[in-house]
């Protein structure tokens, strides 16, 4: 609704121009009435005045010097003038002050103040907008620099300068929560890591929408950290970080989140962080959805001595090629992967010691990358013992059935490629190339990270952004129709992708790379 105020000295107008005109039912508001520029300055100096309707000629202060006067207090006041013919030279020096426009009070009729309505209607709508834009990139660009400034206090820099006023709760108490992507690894796998990029983005941009304090903030590809004011109430805090995690699920993203003890001062963020992560980590133990508060170091039950002897009876045993009693030694080891021996960072770098004993001990050299990239995504302890024992089982492979295996794996995902590359525009999912290759979709998902070095889905969006990039450049077609024909089938979707992994918009890319066709390639958001 837009807000009017009707000035003029003569009574009769201002009931004319009220009771003549459907206010309402044209999205306006008629805030007041006034006979002169001095009683008008009341709604003015309140900020309740869109658009301003007054007459020229008033007695005390006449519709310049209100004109004027409105435009000081607010620049985007809208004014329209009201003139009789021979105020002509006035009108014109008001049009040079900034009136919107003017009517003739002779001649007036309703649709001649329709049409200048709607027409300031339409500019007051346009400006909102962009003032609304720009607060808004106004507070992303301050809200990007707080999330790096902490970035780099956990890193051990200091607090830039000009931030610590707005930063100063860092000096009274607070809490870090650190938000771990629940299933992250199979996200990455059936969605791309561009994906689990902009649904972190979007769970970022929900924090600040939910709660409003402190500051989300990123430092790996699977975790938000948050850094919290803390009021004193440990259960109203353990209540407004399950209601965001219910907000997140209702988006349809599972996070566990770890609570650090409440601090004091910028010098302790990083010792807060720590236990928040130490916190979500023992999802690696307990399963995932959690949201829990740090309750100390825990203490762990030593390990025997014969079982830390494990490990060099375990490398004798596989280069004199006894697997039976080897796989003994392996079980033994991992009897201790448990909360009450092991924290996830130990266990994890054992698993990593172990996959190097198993290809050392075997003459096979380096771990591959892509065992020491899967350990490190490991998320439940579980997955991790299935995972060694796997490694274990391969390493006894002879070189021949090695070799085989091998190019039995290249030849499914060269198949795989091939029907992707002809398919890739539809809708095409793990399942249906896993499908076609006959094989079960985790088998297929391994394989083809093995083979190509890619997730399939990572692959499957670089099919799609390159023909993408080829009708921007070649065709005048628009972007949701080039989304459409590069296989993606929301719009918007393929815009954040295609700006993530290009670094701008399809309709930049366009314009820098020759393809502007004189079209119109933005869409709504």
């Amino acid at each position: 609704m837009f807000r009017v105020l009707l000035v003029d000295d003569e009574p009769i107008a201002r009931i004319g121009l009220r009771t003549t005109f459907d206010w309402e039912s044209n999205g306006l508001r008629l805030v007041g009435e006034a006979s002169n520029g001095k009683r008008a300055m009341l709604w003015i100096e309140r900020n309740e005045v869109d658009i301003l309707i007054t007459d020229i000629a008033m007695p005390v202060m006449d519709g310049l010097e209100l004109m004027r006067a409105a435009r000081e207090k607010n620049p985007l006041i809208k004014v329209v003038l009201l003139s009789c013919h021979n105020d002509f030279e006035y009108v014109r020096e008001g049009i040079r002050l900034g009136a919107s426009d003017y009517l003739l009070k002779p001649t007036l009729e309703t649709a001649d103040l329709k049409s200048v309505l709607d027409k300031l209607k339409e500019q007051i709508s346009l400006e909102r907008k962009k003032e609304e834009l720009y607060l808004r990139q106004e507070l992303s660009g301050k809200r990007i620099e707080t999330e790096k400034a902490l970035v780099k206090l956990l890193g051990g820099e200091e607090l830039p300068s000009d931030l610590r006023t707005e930063l100063g709760w860092l000096e009274e108490r607070y809490r870090v929560v650190v938000c771990l992507l629940d299933g992250a690894a199979k996200l990455r796998a059936e969605e791309g890591g561009v994906f689990i990029e902009i649904m972190l983005d979007e769970v970022q941009a929900s924090y600040y929408e939910h709660r409003g304090q402190g500051v989300a903030f990123r430092v790996c590809a699977d975790k938000l950290v948050l850094a919290v004011p803390d009021e004193g109430d440990q259960e109203a805090f353990r209540h407004s970080i399950e209601s965001f995690q219910t907000v997140l699920k209702q988006k349809g993203y599972g996070f566990t989140m770890g609570i650090s003890s409440r601090v004091q001062g910028c010098g302790l963020l990083k010792r807060a962080y720590r236990e928040g992560e130490e916190t979500a980590r023992l999802r690696f133990y307990f399963g995932p959805g959690s949201v829990s508060f740090y309750s100390g170091a825990p203490l762990r039950k030593p390990i025997p001595e014969d079982a830390e002897g494990c490990r060099n009876a375990l490398k004798e045993t596989m280069r004199e090629g006894f697997r039976d009693k080897s796989a003994l030694y392996v079980e033994r080891i991992l009897r201790y992967w448990t909360c009450e021996y092991r924290t996830p960072a130990e266990v994890m770098r054992e698993a990593q010691e172990l996959l190097s004993l198993f290809h050392l001990s075997k003459g096979y050299g380096l771990v591959p990358i892509e065992q020491t990239e899967a350990v490190r995504m490991m998320e439940s302890v579980e997955e991790m013992r299935a995972f060694l024992w796997s490694a274990f089982e391969t390493v006894w492979m002879s070189e021949d059935e090695m070799e085989e295996e091998y190019g039995f794996h290249r030849r499914i995902i060269e198949k795989a490629i091939d029907y992707m590359k002809s398919n890739f525009t539809k809708a095409l999912s793990l399942q249906d190339v896993a499908d076609h290759v006959a094989v079960s979709k985790n088998y297929f998902s391994e394989m083809f990270k093995r083979v190509t070095g890619q997730n399939f889905i990572d692959y499957l969006i670089h099919l799609r952004l390159k023909r993408s990039s080829v009708l921007l450049q070649t065709t005048a077609l628009k972007v949701y129709e080039v989304a459409e024909m590069s296989g993606f089938n929301d719009v918007k979707y393929f815009s954040k992708v295609f700006k993530k992994t290009m670094k701008m918009s399809p309709a930049e890319f366009r314009e820098r790379r020759g393809g502007n066709f004189g079209i119109d390639n933005t869409f709504s958001e």
